[in-house]
């Protein structure tokens, strides 16, 4: 099953809450009250609603139960809220508004994409904002499509050393052993409809972009 989790209302995809209202959705803290203002009521919500104030609150209330975890914790609410989207047998999570903010809170959020017991039980999980969509690939081949919404693709290596192939882009590579510090994968393109990725050591962050506002 698929889910969509909103965790505010920064650098969103163009018309994202409209285009996407009949799909189910998942509140992280702040973006429960985003999605709310736009007639949507998420199946569930997880945060510490810190970042709302006692009027928001209780147009929250209003719409969906809601409990309040505690500031102090040791997960991020966004981390909390893809636990529970997993204990629920979400298997394809998007993440929306986890950019443009606080950078370890960013880098928080890339984490969670690793986690082994994420990638065991077969999540596909991908952070996505009005620019970029970023998604973590482990060993293994994988196919992916042109996107003209997302003309760039580049790979940045999670662990080394990384071994990698790429068929069919414009700057193709055969058995590159990616070494700490190389920037050698940032901006490539399809020169075809379809590519294959080759990952036969290591793992990579797979960063889909564009220039412009366009998705």
């Amino acid at each position: 099953m698929k889910v969509n989790l909103l965790c505010g209302d920064r650098n969103l995809p163009i018309d994202l809450l409209k285009r996407k209202a009949d799909e189910l959705w998942i509140g992280i803290d702040r973006g429960t009250l985003v999605l709310i203002e736009h007639n949507i009521t998420p199946e569930f919500a997880v945060g510490d609603f810190d970042s709302i104030n006692e009027e928001e609150f209780a147009l929250i209330e209003k719409r969906i139960p809601i409990n309040p975890l505690n500031p102090e914790k040791n997960d991020t609410d966004l981390a909390l809220g893809i636990e529970q989207a997993v204990a629920y047998s979400y298997k394809d999570i998007e993440i929306y508004g986890a950019t443009g903010g606080r950078l370890d809170h960013f880098l928080g959020a890339i984490q969670i994409l690793e986690k082994p017991y994420y990638l065991k039980q077969g999540v596909s999980i991908k952070l996505i904002d009005e620019c970029n969509e970023i998604q973590y690939l482990e060993k293994g081949t994988h196919h992916i499509g042109r996107r003209n919404d997302l003309q760039y693709i580049s790979f940045v290596p999670v662990t080394y050393p990384t071994e990698i192939t790429l068929v069919d882009f414009k700057y193709e590579l055969e058995h590159e052993v990616l070494i700490k510090g190389t920037t050698l994968t940032i901006s490539n393109e399809l020169v075809l409809e379809q590519g294959i990725i080759h990952i036969f050591e290591g793992n990579v962050l797979m960063i889909r972009s564009n220039d412009k506002r366009t998705i």
